[in-house]
């Protein structure tokens, strides 16, 4: 709330920030005459934001392509950067066509990126889930700034724009600021956990490490198996059991996450201890001794199906690592939680037909939050897509400014 509230007040004190500019080239592109400059500046954040950056994201950098004659700077479209983008020249050859109408662009280098990552990340891999969360809310703060400055630059028309999680944080942009801006979020989905938590960034997640407890019952089970006097018996106790574990698991498991698993271990005896007893249970009504070699293939097929149910267990775990992870990630990275554009009718939502990073419902989920915004299908993947759409994309961006 305390947020909302500095940010109400436009432009906020804090967005007094002073870019440094230098000229880094020029040239003629697509027979438009144009110049290339690259600002830096201090990244507008304070207070626990600017503290949970990394001190290489604290000096923000920002590439701005402009017709070079005056007279044709009619607007601006901020593009922001999609997972893994570390570099400015995908956006800038996005933008070099859409000199010849007056649009110019600006590339923001997004926080632990670039310049800006920190020591000990390697690429794109963020290191905890709170510098996803750091990062956007720096994204964000550090467009806003922009725009003011845009607006004080006299550019009449502006936008926001990016790809993906770019896409995501200019639709947060576009909520946020408080006059008309015209929106083009590009193969965008409605929160961070469509593609972290469902789409194809789960396994690109690290998902071991967000497993919060360690379930010591596997070196239980291995150790009971290896050290019991009737391994046999115990093989039979282990199958009986393992039944029972899977029927609860099955039962409850997925839908308590490993809360139920947890709660079992700690409410009576661990599977070990109930296979070494029930086994024994079973030798003496059983009656005879286990051969050598029965000994041998009982143990083999215990660890067997024990380690079925260890692997139960471990997807189990995951998949509670996985509500986890979704609820942050609902909670601080859902366009539909933050406010509604002052102009839907100028937002363009660009959409793959077969994105495997973003599903449809996600993107319709947005254009229905969006109330007056427009979806336009483009064939492809989420990969694809962006690099045989770039024509449909600057449309997008043109039709998206010409609304405003």
């Amino acid at each position: 709330m305390q947020d909302a509230e500095i940010l109400a007040n436009w432009p906020p004190p804090h967005f007094d920030v002073k870019v440094t500019w230098k000229r880094t080239g020029e040239g003629v592109r697509h027979g438009t005459a144009y110049e290339l400059l690259e600002g830096t500046f201090r990244t507008p954040c304070f207070g626990r934001v600017y503290d949970a950056l990394p001190v290489e994201s604290r000096s923000a950098r920002v590439q701005l392509l402009l017709p070079k004659q005056e007279a044709q700077r009619r607007a601006c479209v901020v593009h922001l950067a999609g997972t893994g983008d570390h570099h400015f020249t995908r956006r800038l050859n996005l933008g070099f066509p859409l000199l010849a109408q007056g649009i110019a662009t600006m590339a923001l280098e997004s926080p632990f990126y670039g310049a800006r990552r920190p020591p000990g990340q390697a690429g794109a891999k963020l290191m905890h889930v709170s510098d996803l969360l750091v990062l956007g809310r720096a994204t964000i703060e550090e467009s806003l700034c922009l725009l003011n400055w845009l607006q004080l630059q006299g550019f009449q028309r502006l936008g926001m724009s990016g790809f993906s999680m770019g896409g995501v944080h200019a639709c947060m942009v576009a909520g946020l600021f408080p006059g008309d801006l015209a929106c083009v979020p590009l193969l965008a989905p409605r929160s961070a956990a469509v593609a972290f938590c469902d789409g194809a960034l789960w396994d690109a997640t690290a998902w071991k490490p967000l497993t919060t407890d360690e379930d010591e019952a596997h070196h239980d089970i291995t150790r009971t198996i290896h050290e019991a006097a009737q391994p046999s018996a115990i093989t039979a106790a282990a199958t009986r059991i393992l039944e029972q574990d899977v029927e609860k698991l099955l039962r409850e498991g997925w839908a308590a996450g490993d809360s139920a698993a947890s709660s079992q271990a700690a409410a009576g005896p661990t599977l070990g201890t109930r296979m070494a007893s029930e086994g024994q249970q079973y030798a003496r009504a059983d009656g005879s001794a286990p051969s050598s070699s029965g000994r041998r293939n009982g143990i083999d097929a215990a660890e067997r199906q024990l380690g079925q149910l260890w692997r139960m267990r471990g997807k189990l775990k995951r998949e509670a690592a996985r509500m986890r992870l979704a609820q942050v990630l609902e909670t601080y990275t859902d366009v539909t939680r933050f406010p509604r554009p002052q102009r839907p009718d100028a937002a363009v939502l660009v959409a793959a037909t077969h994105d495997a990073y973003v599903s449809k419902q996600s993107v319709l989920e947005l254009a229905e939050h969006w109330a007056g915004s427009e979806v336009r299908w483009v064939a492809g993947g989420h990969v694809s897509a962006f690099l045989m759409q770039q024509d449909a994309f600057r449309t997008a961006i043109r039709d998206s400014i010409g609304r405003l």
